[in-house]
């Protein structure tokens, strides 16, 4: 066998993204594209389409690999059905020297600290921790890069999400006037920030992710806050689709126990934590389309009809600038913010680009086509229904008999398809995070190769138990708004506000100005305030 024979095995990367040679005969490629110019002139649409989608789920499966921790010799299984990853010993000393050669003040930049597992917690030295994308020799990661369009387009179909449903809710919950503020503050902090990661990601250029931002700011302690808070919000995130999807079915079918909903919510989703991830992160593409199916089915729904309520000719007359009840203000900052949620994948779209340069560009039109959409759907649900509005825009919709029922079953089986397409991606890296630490464990991982069946037995029984802890908790906190007001006030502001901030003033507060300074303290304060004024508000 070869040593690219022995390479580290990436089951779940689709071969098109692993930038391996081309065989003898078929066209030279440089980065990831034709040589040939006629060849590329002749690309088809639908060549089009597919280099965008395959854009997309690299970057999905970059940043999932980013994020999920392995050991020296952690896991090694060559079962593809098996989701994990395996790392061969011989090429890891070649990245032990690379990341010794990064240290700060704390540490070494590059530490992995998996979570949970204390046998896995080995902060002391980068050699026996790694992250997926770490161990994967760098002769074998794809060349490909994505263009200044597809950038864009990654980033819209990240940031915008199921958090639109409870946007008009936000805005009810504020009223027009404190709304607005809220709307146009998340806006501008999450657009800084945004540029912000860029602007400390360079500080080190060996720094790729998040986590490494952290780290370099921070210490290993910076990176296992973070780590912690990303698997907390992907277990957060998960439970808001199934509330989402058990939503849907009743709508489309009411009058069914919520518990037995539930239940059929578990039956419909834990069978996708079972395809492999590069399926899923291209039918998560479906997130997008079905946001602006909504879109044009809100718009649609309120010109056609002339009279309240649902109408965007007569205003619903208790939609007002002041909020009714100010106790529900705090509620409306999570609900906001929650839609501006994309920053732990910025790092990754970042040096997946063509021309890093243009980052700042691609920026400001993601936040323009987001924060259009965004404010679309929000005012028009809150111009729609007043104080009546529900926690998703799609309730409403189906209670209005003059609508276009066909139309609006369409949106809402759409919406109910998202979590489908999003559960196993979201979830993923959790089920990799304690797969891992289990074979992390020299008696447990003994055990496991005792036999052929224990493997495939324990992941099986693992994941299973994994959807149904999330469908538990969908059943102890059963509001689709609760949840998304939680995901925004406490991780929405901590991950895309308060700690890009952080990191910005401690890696350049000696060369920022006073104004500069100011500026960034004056945003950590709102962003705190308003975290932690919606984190309480919405665990009551």
């Amino acid at each position: 066998m070869t040593d690219k024979d022995k390479s580290l095995n990436i089951p779940n990367l689709h071969p098109d993204h692993r930038g391996l040679s081309s065989p003898e005969g078929s066209p030279s490629q440089t980065n990831g594209y034709l040589q040939d110019p006629d060849a590329q002139l002749s690309q088809s649409f639908k060549d089009r389409i597919e280099t965008f989608v395959g854009s997309y789920s690299r970057t999905s499966m970059m940043h999932m690999a980013e994020n999920v921790m392995v050991s020296e010799g952690g896991m090694s299984d060559e079962d593809e059905n098996y989701d994990v990853v395996s790392v061969h010993s011989s090429y890891l000393p070649r990245y032990q020297n690379q990341s010794t050669s990064r240290r700060n003040s704390e540490g070494t930049l590059h530490e992995r600290t998996p979570l949970l597992f204390p046998s896995l917690q080995k902060v002391d030295t980068c050699e026996s921790i790694l992250t997926v994308a770490d161990s994967y020799p760098q002769q074998h990661v794809s060349q490909k890069k994505s263009s200044f369009l597809q950038s864009i387009f990654n980033s819209i179909n990240i940031l915008i999400g199921v958090g639109i449903l409870a946007l008009p809710l936000g805005f009810k919950d504020a009223g027009w006037g404190i709304g607005v503020v809220v709307f146009i503050f998340c806006f501008g902090l999450t657009n800084y920030t945004a540029k912000l990661l860029a602007k400390c990601l360079d500080a080190d250029p060996d720094s790729r992710t998040y986590g490494d931002m952290g780290a370099n700011a921070f210490g290993v302690r910076g990176r296992i806050f973070i780590s912690f808070l990303f698997l907390t919000e992907l277990i957060t995130c998960s439970v808001a689709l199934v509330v989402l999807l058990s939503d849907g079915i009743e709508s489309l079918f009411p009058g069914h126990d919520p518990l037995l909903i539930r239940c059929i919510s578990f039956l419909i989703l834990t069978p996708t934590l079972f395809i492999p991830v590069r399926h899923l992160s291209y039918t998560s593409l479906l997130g997008i389309m079905s946001v602006f199916s909504l879109l044009a089915v809100i718009l649609y729904d309120g010109l056609s009809k002339p009279d309240a309520p649902g109408s965007l000719h007569e205003i619903a007359t208790d939609a007002s600038v002041l909020p009714e009840d100010w106790m529900a203000v705090p509620m409306s900052f999570g609900l906001i913010m929650a839609g501006f949620a994309g920053h732990a994948v910025f790092p990754t779209i970042y040096r997946d680009m063509k021309s890093p340069k243009e980052y700042k560009k691609m920026v400001n039109y993601t936040y323009i086509v987001t924060a259009i959409v965004y404010m679309t759907v929000a005012a028009s649900g809150y111009a729609m229904f007043g104080s009546a509005t529900m926690q998703e825009i799609t309730q409403n919709l189906v209670t209005i008999p003059e609508y276009n029922q066909m139309l609006n079953r369409l949106a809402v089986w759409l919406i109910a398809l998202n979590p489908i397409a999003k559960y196993g991606l979201t979830l993923n890296p959790v089920v990799l995070s304690w797969q891992i630490g289990l074979a992390g464990n020299p008696a447990i991982d003994n055990w496991l190769n005792r036999g052929s069946w224990r493997k495939p037995l324990v992941k099986t029984v693992g994941v299973i138990l994994t959807s149904a802890f999330i469908v538990l908790l969908a059943i102890l906190l059963p509001n689709f708004d609760q949840i998304m007001s939680l995901l925004g006030a406490l991780f929405s502001f901590v991950i895309s506000g308060i700690f890009p901030l952080m990191c910005h003033l401690k890696l350049f507060k000696n060369t920022l100005s006073a104004k500069e300074i100011a500026l960034n303290y004056l945003l950590l304060f709102i962003a705190t305030s308003l975290g932690i004024m919606g984190t309480v508000r919405s665990l009551l």
